[in-house]
């Protein structure tokens, strides 16, 4: 395999394993703890350091080295508990996740006075940049007020 065929399989491998567990790009890279440019650079072909493929083989729950077998023309190695069809634990949640979180108050402050159409935009907006519960939290007191 050329040097360039490598990566770019990888690429492929990584696009498919990304839509079959049904993640998000942004999400993907956020576990990963890279960014969204360097997630679509592995994507696309482009070699990157080792570390990256090893936090990206983690967050696809691929063994270690499952990169390195793909570029040089294998298969990924995935992880016990995703391997037969069962649905695979990618990350579990943060302990603060699990607690209420003080921001969603703040945001529904602010919020409330806004339109329901620009309500709905801050929502959309923030679902990058807020922990899933607290996103779920504000939609459901967004919810609430507009129906009291």
């Amino acid at each position: 395999m050329t040097s360039d065929a490598g990566p770019i399989r990888l690429g492929k491998v990584v696009e498919q394993r990304i839509k079959e567990l049904g993640l998000e790009y942004s999400w993907v890279a956020r576990e990963a703890d890279f960014s969204v440019e360097t997630l679509s650079k592995i994507r696309k072909g482009v070699r990157v350091r080792g570390a990256t493929y090893r936090r990206l083989e983690r967050v696809l729950r691929w063994a270690a080295d499952s990169a390195d077998a793909v570029m040089a023309g294998g298969e990924p190695t995935p992880l016990p508990d995703a391997a037969d069809g069962e649905e695979p634990v990618v990350a579990a949640l943060p302990v603060e996740e699990l607690a209420p979180d003080r921001r969603v108050d703040a945001i529904m402050t602010i919020l409330e006075d806004l339109p329901p159409r620009v309500q709905a935009e801050v929502l959309r907006r923030l679902e990058d940049r807020v922990p899933a519960s607290a996103l779920r939290d504000l939609e459901a007191k967004s919810r609430g007020r507009k129906a009291g």
